[in-house]
């Protein structure tokens, strides 16, 4: 753009009293944030009081999440499963020394403490939300210490076209020894990164080896889950893509749904794995949004280019 156009353009965005440009901001409202790229509303980071109980105790997730045409796609305390929660990142077995402590997916026993939140602009194109959050329960020395500290960064692009991607990096690291996190303990395995959204009778699933049909147990599919349907405004076209941007044994599994129930990247498992003291377990997960129709390759293709930092 050459001077003179930039000129005109600011000219013209002051005399009608708006911004020239659009960018990703915040904005504090009443238990959480709410996350804006101009006009349109992305998402709303929950970050209430710490409580014991499952209504005040569900912080520490999204809901709602918007697609770009403004329709919400999440859903939060559904009748069918009343502890999912938008998009969030849970596990079923939390162990101290091989003993249970609490159960982070029920909210049972457990609590998220959300000890800081922080919003930078990395660039003109970007907006970075960073929390700090402390796992405790009255499991674990009545609830007055912390055995995980939770490190989360998400990164909300700016719309391009007609999809928007979320980047979400959550590092977790042990704040005592003989920490443990499991998926459910059955032969689903589920748990760590998952999203609850709103799901039409058309909803189909796909990666990028083609078509993938819902099973009970996890499916080994890729890294990239693709879920379209119904989902925009008035009926029409739209879904959400969920890449996983990891190495670990289960970076290409997913329990999928297709009613009643949620979307997740399994890890790691049936089978719990320790958290250390020292060197915090990385977990790295982006999310596409859309309206419309979308080229799944196109967005592939910009997904790997993603920075993770």
């Amino acid at each position: 753009m050459n001077k003179s156009k930039f000129l005109s353009l600011l000219i013209v965005g002051l005399l009608l009293g708006c911004p020239v440009f659009a960018q990703i901001s915040m904005e504090r409202v009443d238990e959480g944030i709410l996350f804006t790229d101009g006009k349109k509303k992305i998402a709303f980071y929950v970050k209430e009081a710490p409580a014991m109980n499952l209504d005040k105790g569900r912080t520490n997730y999204f809901h709602p999440v918007y697609l770009p045409d403004g329709t919400v796609l999440t859903e939060n305390s559904p009748k069918d499963h009343i502890h999912h929660r938008g998009i969030f990142w849970a596990w079923h077995q939390i162990l101290i020394e091989g003993e249970s402590i609490a159960d982070q997916w029920e909210l049972k026993d457990f609590i998220h403490d959300v000890r800081s939140v922080e919003f930078v602009r990395p660039s003109p194109d970007l907006g970075t939300l960073k929390t700090r959050v402390e796992w405790k329960s009255p499991n674990y020395k009545e609830g007055a210490t912390a055995f995980v500290e939770e490190s989360t960064k998400v990164h909300f692009h700016q719309q391009s076209k007609n999809y928007r991607i979320i980047q979400f990096e959550i590092q977790l690291k042990a704040l005592t020894d003989g920490v443990a996190l499991g998926g459910s303990d059955d032969v689903k395995g589920y748990g760590g990164f998952s999203t609850r959204i709103k799901l039409p009778e058309d909803v189909t699933f796909s990666s990028e080896n083609g078509a993938v049909q819902p099973q009970k147990e996890a499916v080994e599919a890729g890294k990239l889950m693709h879920i379209k349907g119904s989902m925009a405004k008035n009926g029409g076209q739209g879904g959400m893509l969920i890449y996983s941007e990891n190495d670990f044994e289960t970076a290409q599994s997913w329990i999928l749904r297709s009613q009643s129930s949620m979307q997740n990247a399994v890890w790691p498992g049936r089978i719990p794995v320790s958290i250390s003291t020292i060197n915090p377990t990385v977990l790295r997960y982006a999310v596409v949004l859309y309206s419309g129709k979308i080229n799944e390759g196109r967005v592939l293709k910009a997904l790997q280019k993603l920075q993770w930092n």
